[in-house]
């Protein structure tokens, strides 16, 4: 059977003053009038059960992701005991999907990225599935064909083209992987545009949970040996005990260091839906059209004057948001703190949350 696995743990710092520690921002409504942990259950449609679908997310908001999903089994939030990034994530709910079916194909998502339209992600995973199902070995990853010289993602290189029946279904082709790349400087970024055999990685995969636990076991034994001793604690009074133990001591590490940089049988399907990670407030100048200054305001109320290029957000009702002879700036207005930044540096940004932890800030995070 066919699982989801959507990773809502993140913290969204890019995004503050909105997404806070308590509530990062795939618990937001950034576009749409869903949250967007909500649109990443909503675009599964009726391809997964609802008691195939898993919830990755800390014990800290764990209840908050429960109340915007209530439509799911309660059984379907796995609540991590401390962050640990997306490998010792994906093995947990690994072992969880193994003690279900030990055939089972996992369809892992991060919950923070806008896609559409919703049919073609669902098409793009069955392929993924029938690929997976063709060799149960492979290890299927998503790539978006970039549309300028991004800095902000990373890139995958793509390899041979794969010409089995399964792959030739995919009108831009599967391919092997040849080489995942971390986020470039302008310069890299623009080389790999014009290359035309970069793609974007869009942190979305395919595989056999039985394949992906093999390939901890040979590259993060020490991992995979802490993820076996929950995983055998499971029917026992003691879980919790053993699951609070044994995930807190694993390190911190990414699927793709872990496994995905490291492996064989790595293929890229290229995406044939729209997407962004939405990972800085500069995304809304690619999910939302510019007025004719290049200006993208969210705001029930604002005034502009001579503004060009300026990125705002408020979505208090009765506030008003006026510029005046501004450019290039990021405004964000909540009820407690409110950010201007210049939109080039949104970077700094991260600064912002270690300013407010050394200043004992803390309602502010």
């Amino acid at each position: 059977m066919l699982y989801a696995i959507i990773m809502a743990g993140g913290s969204g710092t890019r995004l503050w003053p909105e997404s806070r520690a308590e509530r990062p921002k795939q618990l937001l409504k950034i576009q749409g009038d869903r949250t967007m942990v909500q649109q990443a259950v909503d675009r599964l449609g009726d391809m997964v059960a609802p008691e195939q679908i898993l919830i990755a997310t800390t014990e800290q908001l764990a209840g908050q992701v429960y109340e915007q999903v209530s439509q799911l089994p309660r059984e379907a939030i796995l609540a991590e005991p401390c962050p640990r990034n997306t490998a010792p994530c994906i093995g947990l709910a690994a072992i969880r999907v193994l003690r279900e079916d030990p055939e089972a194909t996992m369809a892992i998502m991060p919950a923070d990225q806008v896609i559409g339209p919703a049919d073609r992600f669902r098409e793009a995973i069955r392929l993924a599935e029938a690929m997976v199902e063709e060799d149960p070995q492979r290890l299927i990853t998503f790539g978006i064909r970039p549309t300028y010289p991004a800095e902000a993602f990373g890139y995958i290189e793509q390899g041979e083209r794969l010409d089995s029946p399964i792959a030739q279904r995919s009108p831009a082709g599967v391919h092997r992987v040849a080489k995942f790349h971390e986020k470039p400087d302008a310069g890299t970024a623009a080389r790999y545009l014009e290359a035309g055999s970069y793609l974007w990685n869009a942190g979305i995969f395919v595989w056999k949970a039985r394949t992906v636990m093999s390939a901890l076991a040979c590259y993060e034994p020490s991992m995979h040996a802490r993820l076996s001793a929950i995983a055998q604690a499971a029917d026992r009074p003691d879980f919790g005990e053993v699951l609070q133990r044994e995930f807190v001591a694993i390190d911190k590490i990414s699927i793709d260091y872990a496994v995905m940089e490291r492996a064989d049988e790595v293929v890229v399907i290229e995406a044939p839906f729209d997407w962004d990670d939405v990972g800085s407030w500069r995304a809304l100048e690619r999910l939302r059209p510019a007025d004719e200054r290049g200006n993208v305001i969210d705001a029930p109320k604002h005034i502009e004057i001579a503004t060009t290029g300026t990125i705002a957000r408020c979505q208090d009702p009765n506030h008003v948001v006026v510029l005046v002879g501004v450019k290039d700036l990021v405004v964000v207005v909540t009820p407690d703190a409110t950010l201007v930044a210049d939109k080039n540096s949104e970077e700094s940004i991260r600064e912002v949350i270690s300013q407010l932890k050394s200043r004992g800030w803390t309602e502010h995070q």
